[in-house]
């Protein structure tokens, strides 16, 4: 039986155990592991080595990039990691990316940008502890300056990471199968579900179409609706867990984070959105455009209601 792919990149010697922990973690839901250290990358004859594994990315379903305090080795003609080569690679074919960096990494960024391009300081005489060269901070820049597919999430240990991963990927899962226009793509994903609490949920999903009740059918429907939109998926990136109750019950954006304290903006240059808080901090554009949007979001969560004239307020008890 087919199963999804998820190539795993980063560097080999100092990520060694959490390669081996996510190799494990990755069988254990039924998708298959591709590393570089193992058999599942085809080392074609007529190819170097590094191109070999550059040319397994695109047939493979999912992405991980775990980025950590080694840059490690070049790619060949070129200044770049071979695990940044990969990236782009994923990024070239359209793979979906689920990209996570060591938190002590993570948490120097910030002064590396504040620092960047500061004629008053020379840049060569800081150290940053927990890399072995600032071109990590570049990659995890480039990252993040991605137009989609630009989320970059901290990790301490490998709890967190594989918490992380059974969410995004559960989410992922739940929008190909509740998206009519995934119809074709759902077909063959479900062939690869080996997983019996995948096939329940599934399942349950299909039970919520067939009932009467209009409250839980528009429930899936609104779900559906939210993460369609940048606001929301900034939402759940801090972790505030988004849904519709939730947003109907909050007018504004920054009630919803929890008054207008809880947001911080950044002003240096580069910097979009953290994934800490509170306080959560993202760019002044970045929280101007999730203001009109949640705005917009929310209304349009009332609309619906009103057209099929189920009041807010059993909306919210049911």
């Amino acid at each position: 039986m087919p199963a999804p792919r998820v190539f795993i990149s980063s560097t080999c010697y100092d990520l060694k155990y959490i390669r081996e922990n996510l190799k494990f973690f990755i069988r254990t839901i039924g998708y298959e592991p591709v590393l570089s250290e193992e058999g599942s990358v085809y080392y074609d004859p007529a190819l170097h080595a590094q191109d070999a594994c550059l040319a397994e990315v695109p047939d493979c379903q999912m992405f991980l990039l775990i980025i950590g305090g080694r840059y490690g080795g070049r790619y060949r003609g070129s200044e770049r990691s071979i695990t940044n080569a990969e990236y782009q690679a994923a990024v070239t074919a359209k793979t979906p990316i689920f990209a996570l960096v060591e938190k002590t990494v993570y948490d120097q960024y910030p002064v590396y940008n504040s620092n960047k391009g500061n004629p008053s300081i020379d840049e060569k005489q800081i150290s940053y502890p927990a890399v072995d060269s600032v071109k990590i901070f570049d990659f995890m820049e480039e990252v993040q300056h991605q137009a989609v597919n630009n989320a970059l999430v901290p990790f301490s240990d490998f709890e967190e990471m594989q918490s992380y991963l059974k969410q995004q990927w559960a989410s992922m899962m739940y929008r190909f199968l509740a998206s009519a226009g995934e119809a074709s793509r759902v077909g063959g994903i479900l062939t690869a579900l080996s997983n019996s609490s995948e096939r329940i949920e599934f399942i349950t999903r299909q039970l919520i179409g067939s009932i009467g009740d209009p409250t839980a059918k528009l429930t899936v429907e609104f779900y559906d609706f939210l993460f369609e939109h940048d606001v929301i998926r900034d939402l759940a990136t801090w972790q505030l867990h988004p849904s519709p109750e939730k947003v109907l019950r909050h007018p504004k954006f920054e009630d919803f984070c929890g008054g207008q304290t809880n947001i911080r903006v950044i002003e240096e240059k580069g910097s979009s959105l953290t994934y800490g808080g509170p306080p959560f901090a993202l760019s002044r554009p970045r929280l101007e455009r999730n203001r009109a949007e949640y705005t917009e979001v929310r209304k349009e969560l009332l609309k619906r209601l009103a057209s099929k004239n189920i009041p807010v307020d059993q909306f919210l008890k049911g």
